[in-house]
């Protein structure tokens, strides 16, 4: 896309998550504009998290690991540049990743999860001891009487037996 049609592009789904709708998307180095429609962003260098957070707090986020991010650079393009140099140091990966392991954003996200998991195992236990409602007592007829039909006309010679011992029985 050209950036004008990325930024409406852009704009159009900005204006869907502030309905209450939830936008996921994968984007690479957008412009400073752009990014900052952005509420939340996740990054990732090879598989690990290294933020996850509003990005307006890029910035300062990364200031706080000891990079710091020039005046008026973007803070897409600052992010993916550490980014890149860290993926070729495995300990400095492991040290942003380790950061953002101990931040209260990743206690936050896990909090969430087990709470989610907690209410999800519960939704399902409640379902299984549920079980099926009882049927009411005409569709039991209704299926008694079904089935003795279908046995009547199976099998008239049993029928046929069942009333003449009903008929004795009823003069003894």
């Amino acid at each position: 896309l050209d950036a004008s049609t990325a930024r409406s592009v852009m704009q159009c789904l900005s204006d869907l998550s502030k309905q209450g709708r939830t936008i996921i998307f994968s984007i690479h180095q957008p412009r400073f504009s752009t990014f900052k429609l952005f509420d939340t962003v996740l990054f990732l260098c090879k598989g690990l998290t290294i933020y996850r957070g509003p990005a307006d707090g890029v910035v300062d986020y990364f200031a706080m690991q000891g990079y710091s991010c020039e005046m008026h650079d973007n803070p897409a393009d600052f992010a993916l540049d550490t980014l890149i140099d860290a993926s070729r140091n495995p300990d400095d990966l492991e040290k942003l990743n380790q950061s953002y392991r101990k931040s209260s954003t990743h206690t936050n996200v896990l909090a969430i999860a087990e709470k989610q998991s907690y209410d999800e195992k519960l939704e399902r236990l409640r379902r299984q001891q549920a079980g099926t409602a009882a049927r009411s007592i005409g569709v039991e007829i209704y299926y008694v009487a079904q089935r003795t039909l279908r046995n009547t006309v199976r099998n008239p010679q049993l029928f046929l037996a069942q009333i003449m011992i009903s008929i004795i029985l009823g003069f003894w």
